[in-house]
């Protein structure tokens, strides 16, 4: 059963990161806020993270982890991020706050065909319309 609440207990180490962007959706949708705990152990394949790189901070999904470097790859992004030792990973993701309510369960539903496609078109339309399109 999901758990959701606005005014559910938070953990004092948790950070709220802002999402930005399409390439977590729909599990994360530009305008959440990511409830990010710092990171206990190593990061586990399917766990959303934030990661830092040389360019940003990124909310990812772990894709595997070996001989102390992983992968990470948005859900509708058409490539793995470039490889990271595990010290690059701030955190993972726990909850989300989405329109002033907190989701402790139920808000990732991991990669999907929807999220693809939707963020396919999105970028086809951008370029029709001469905005270009940024790939997540």
């Amino acid at each position: 059963m999901s758990r959701e609440s606005s005014t559910s207990a938070v953990p004092p180490a948790l950070r709220w990161i802002p999402v930005h962007g399409d390439s977590m959706w729909p599990s994360l949708r530009s305008g959440d806020l990511a409830g990010v705990e710092p990171l206990h152990g190593a990061p586990r394949p399917g766990e959303v993270v934030l990661a830092r790189f040389d360019h940003a901070l990124v909310l990812h999904r772990v894709r595997w982890c070996d001989a102390g470097v992983l992968s990470l790859r948005g859900d509708n992004s058409l490539s793995e991020d470039p490889l990271l030792p595990p010290s690059r990973v701030l955190g993972r993701v726990l909850r989300v706050r989405r329109g002033g309510v907190v989701l402790e369960e139920g808000w990732d539903r991991g990669p999907t065909r929807l999220g693809r496609l939707r963020v396919a078109v999105k970028w086809r339309l951008a370029a029709l319309l001469g905005r270009g399109g940024r790939r997540s």
